[in-house]
């Protein structure tokens, strides 16, 4: 490889979008759409480049303007940001050619989504915790003009919704820093890992961890936190594509982030169980509350909850395995959860409902589309060869030897597999009669637009490839020694038999049990207010304290 390509500056993937973005706003929109996918695929190639530099010679720091730590900026990929870093692109790039066409795809817009790839990539490079804090501010208010895009008054609340709680979330974070600074006088990550460790009173850092990891909770949809999430990624009148790009993209800075502050402080304040118990929590609470919905986004968006708490139980099972099955997930989450959420809002519009039960027979009127989204749900429900059976079998495997938690696995499985039967109920039958008694299969609205079906059967192969080429995918993404052998056990005949048998439970329990639940009407018409998100962020953040004070 080229050595000056070889050498990239990691400034190049923050500025080269901002840059684009800003210059091409002044010219017209056609022109700027080519500008911008020009510009995704280098992010592209320049993150493929930077991800191999860090798979074969370490960790890459460089310190802007030649100022030392602490005092000056310093940039940093390494094994666990280096691949987010190439996850950013590659979906941005997918979400800009899928909605090449859409008349919402004005400057403004674009403007907006190029400006908040640059910042999100700036949040895995920063290495200091007040550059977090104020980047994570930024893409709060960029996601917020995004969700409030479409104007109307349910995009005014839910948008509002999500600013009020973000700002109030990082407030509690900014506090922390300051009692970090206060205990360390430092704010870089490596200089707080390196004072923690030496800390003679860990009881010291309870409150700062306490405050930073509620904060971060909340960012990601912890449970009880999620209450803005469902209202941020199935909004009604955001563009799918903001929809996509939250539960894809904008919920894995939280997990970042966590992961950031466990290798910071965790190690002094050992959680690892706390948030295990909280991300199998989290995980059943999310698809329970998914089984209840009948708009087909918020389906969608409380299935995310449930798969992040799942990527939690990777990320804390405390085994490399299981820590690099979660990362695995974290992509592969992204993947069919963008599909997912571009499909449905071509289904929405195509059947004029965001309804699941006045949605039928998707598989006769949009084949292709469907075909899509059933290869997204393939995933999500780890069917063998697919993405999700990969990662799912390696939080499982980091999990051997603790029966209960290996159990607690199977559930989630088990309720994932039930909320997308549910879902599946639009793919099949017929098409149900328009209310002047014509059929959908009469087309008297205006086509999916073909591009859009290509680039969804690309998200959909890429979600295959990922299952059947798993030991190359984990060897170029994760350092992981021998990834074949590693991954060889999720193909076995027996994940196999498991999954036949836990998908033939799911329908059995919907058709027999769940579709006749009056249980369900009560759960869908509860709502949680902006102060009661607050009270239970406060709750969480006691709990936080109460565990520790008592453990450590």
């Amino acid at each position: 490889m080229n050595s000056y390509l070889y050498s990239v500056p990691l400034y190049v993937p923050v500025l080269l979008p901002v840059v684009a973005a800003a210059v091409g706003y002044f010219v017209q929109t056609k022109v700027y759409k080519h500008l911008l996918i020009a510009v995704q695929v280098v992010q592209v190639f320049l993150a493929a480049i930077l991800l191999a530099r860090v798979r074969t010679a370490g960790a890459i720091l460089e310190r802007l303007g030649g100022w030392q730590a602490p005092v000056g900026i310093e940039l940093a990929l390494d094994e666990i940001s280096a691949p987010l870093v190439l996850l950013v692109t590659v979906v941005f790039l997918l979400l800009v050619l899928f909605n090449y066409r859409k008349l919402y795809m004005v400057n403004t817009f674009q403007f907006l989504l190029v400006s908040l790839q640059g910042v999100m990539i700036s949040l895995f490079l920063t290495s200091d915790v007040f550059n977090v804090y104020v980047l994570t501010e930024l893409t709060t208010i960029i996601v917020t003009v995004l969700i409030l895009f479409k104007r109307g008054k349910p995009a005014l609340y839910n948008g509002m919704v999500y600013l009020m709680f973000s700002i109030l979330a990082m407030a509690f974070f900014l506090l922390g820093i300051g009692f970090v600074y206060r205990t360390f006088g430092v704010l870089d990550f490596a200089g707080i890992t390196e004072r923690a460790a030496a800390l003679e009173n860990p009881r010291a850092l309870i409150l700062p961890y306490a405050l930073m990891v509620t904060a971060v909770g909340m960012k990601a949809g912890l449970l009880p936190m999620f209450g803005w999430l469902p209202r941020a990624h199935a909004a009604p009148s955001a563009p799918s594509m903001v929809s996509a790009l939250l539960s894809g993209l904008q919920v894995k800075v939280g997990i970042y982030l966590f992961i950031r502050l466990q290798q910071m402080i965790g190690l002094t304040l050992d959680t690892t169980g706390f948030f295990l118990v909280v991300g199998l929590l989290t995980a059943v609470s999310g698809f329970l509350l998914a089984i209840c919905q009948r708009d087909i986004k918020l389906v969608l968006a409380y299935s995310t909850v449930s798969q992040i708490g799942l990527i939690m139980i990777g990320l804390t099972s405390g085994s490399v395995i299981g820590f690099w099955g979660g990362m695995l997930h974290i992509v592969n989450h992204a993947l069919f959860k963008a599909l997912l959420f571009l499909t449905a809002g071509l289904i929405a519009k195509e059947y004029g409902t965001r309804n699941l039960d006045q949605i039928r027979g998707t598989f006769r009127r949009m084949p292709l589309v469907t075909t899509a989204a059933f290869l997204a749900v393939l995933g999500m429900t780890g069917a063998p060869f697919f993405n999700g059976s990969i990662s799912k079998y390696l939080i499982e495997s980091g999990l051997a030897g603790g029966t209960r938690w290996q159990a607690a696995i199977y559930l989630v499985n088990f309720g994932t597999m039930l909320v997308f039967t549910r879902y599946a109920t639009v793919f099949f039958g017929r098409p149900a009669a328009r209310s002047g008694g014509s059929s959908v299969t009469d087309r008297s609205t205006r086509p999916v637009d073909p591009w859009t079906r290509v680039v969804a059967l690309v998200f959909g192969a890429a979600i295959l490839g990922i299952g059947l080429f798993a030991g190359p995918v984990m060897s170029a993404l994760f350092p992981v020694e021998s990834p074949l052998e590693l991954v060889s056990g999720a193909t076995a005949a027996g994940k196999a038999v498991a999954f036949a048998g836990t998908l033939a439970a799911a329908v059995t329990v919907y058709l027999f049990g769940v579709s006749r639940l009056s249980v369900l009407e009560r759960v869908r018409e509860m709502s949680v207010s902006f102060n009661g998100m607050a009270i239970l962020m406060s709750g969480f953040l006691g709990v936080v304290l109460v565990f520790l004070f008592a453990t450590v």
